[in-house]
């Protein structure tokens, strides 16, 4: 994507956010406002198609509620972020790390992804590691990469070459800028079929993609929220795949407790 459409794109997405938060169920508007944070894997798109895809699933919850459902989408977590903290949205569909951070600023889970979230740290054959290549300590690749490291000792914090996205981090290793890279289960395995790379240390399992509530509509509309999503047909499923890189399948139920060993190893107590 040129920067042009790029900055085109976020402009966009900073209108639609002032408008949709209007529109906040938990303001009292009565419409239902659902934030999605796609994850540093995804590809960026624009924001036409992103309401496209997404759109069979709000068109399903709506449904469901007996409210008019938006999505709106965010490419940065500080945003994400402070949305969360100051509760400016009603729902959301965000990446086990932005998850956990939701559950202390006032969100409970409900369903996420079928598939468990699994990666592992790869290396070229016979390098020596210097530098590892990571994405940001606010994606769960860059928290459990980050800790696997310090767990295993693998080197110093400054040894680690953070960039935004994998393909940024399978970009270095192609380039030999890094010798070591920390990478989702199927990018990983893609790298390791050339037989360049080899696994080198696997990521603890944890729940992938989220979907929450807030607490203070939890009594009204959780259940809902959840049945719907529980039965969510293929076509809509489809379709929402389209905006999230990692496989989407199915939602399956899920508590608080599920994340606590994950939230554990980022230093998170969820008690």
């Amino acid at each position: 994507m040129n920067r042009r459409f790029f900055l085109r794109s976020l402009v966009a997405t900073t209108v639609l956010s002032s408008t949709a938060a209007q529109a906040l169920l938990l303001s009292g508007h009565g419409d239902v406002l659902i934030s999605i944070y796609p994850g540093t894997g995804a590809v960026e798109i624009d924001l036409q198609l992103f309401k496209f895809y997404t759109q069979p699933m709000t068109t399903a919850l709506g449904a469901k509620m007996g409210k008019k459902v938006y999505a709106e989408p965010y490419r940065s977590f500080d945003l994400i972020e402070g949305v969360i903290s100051d509760n400016r949205t009603d729902i959301l569909f965000v990446p086990p790390i932005v998850a956990i951070h939701s559950m202390q600023h006032g969100y409970q889970p409900l369903v996420r992804v079928k598939d468990l979230a699994t990666g592992m740290l790869v290396k070229r054959k016979g390098a020596q590691v210097i530098r590892i290549g990571i994405t940001q300590p606010d994606s769960w690749l860059g928290a459990m990469g980050q800790n696997l490291v310090a767990e295993r000792k693998l080197g110093p914090p400054s040894m680690l070459e953070t960039v935004k996205t994998q393909d940024a981090v399978v970009f270095l290793l192609q380039q030999k800028v890094v010798e070591a890279g920390v990478l989702r289960t199927e990018k990983a395995n893609q790298l390791i079929a050339t037989g360049e790379y080899e696994a080198w240390y696997p990521l603890p399992t944890s729940p992938d993609f989220t979907v929450l509530i807030h607490d203070k509509l939890a009594a009204t509309y959780a259940e809902t929220v959840r049945q719907t999503l529980l039965a969510l047909p293929v076509a809509a499923i489809n379709s929402l795949q389209e905006s999230i890189h990692v496989p989407v399948k199915q939602f399956v139920p899920c508590v608080r407790q599920d994340y606590a060993a994950l939230a554990k190893a980022i230093g998170v107590n969820l008690a």
